[in-house]
């Protein structure tokens, strides 16, 4: 069996997008005078979207009406600044295209948010990556 196309995750796969998250992250606790959290913290919350991130970033004491604050907050910042410090990893380019030069198909399937997967695909991986879901 001969595989014809190939589906990568975006966040901590093709990009580097970890400081921007943070940085999101950092700029509601800080907002509310929360204690903020570091890079490694940040990481260990990724994987599971962003309502899962800022409630591992929240303390516990957070009611729903204030995590849905936050959460809206969260995105309005990230919105504004996601592609402050992201980037694709080192040699990510030269993949893609070696991929599509021997004819792969290739795609981008991310449980972001398609509001951001659209404007980083096209940034970053221009026509590599033709279809981009969030």
């Amino acid at each position: 069996m001969k595989y014809t196309t190939i589906v990568f995750d975006c966040d901590g796969t093709l990009l580097d997008t970890l400081t921007d998250l943070r940085n999101a992250v950092n700029y509601v606790l800080r907002t509310h005078d929360l204690p903020e959290r570091s890079i490694p913290e940040v990481k260990a919350a990724l994987g599971n979207g962003v309502a899962h991130l800022m409630r591992q970033s929240l303390p516990d004491s957070i009611s729903e009406a204030q995590f849905n604050t936050y959460l809206d907050e969260f995105k309005a910042y990230y919105g504004e600044h996601l592609q402050d410090y992201t980037a694709p990893y080192p040699g990510m380019l030269d993949v893609l295209d070696t991929l599509r030069a021997k004819g792969y198909k290739l795609a981008i399937v991310s449980n972001k948010i398609q509001e951001g997967i659209t404007p980083l695909n096209k940034e970053y991986f221009g026509d590599r990556l033709p279809v981009a879901i969030g």
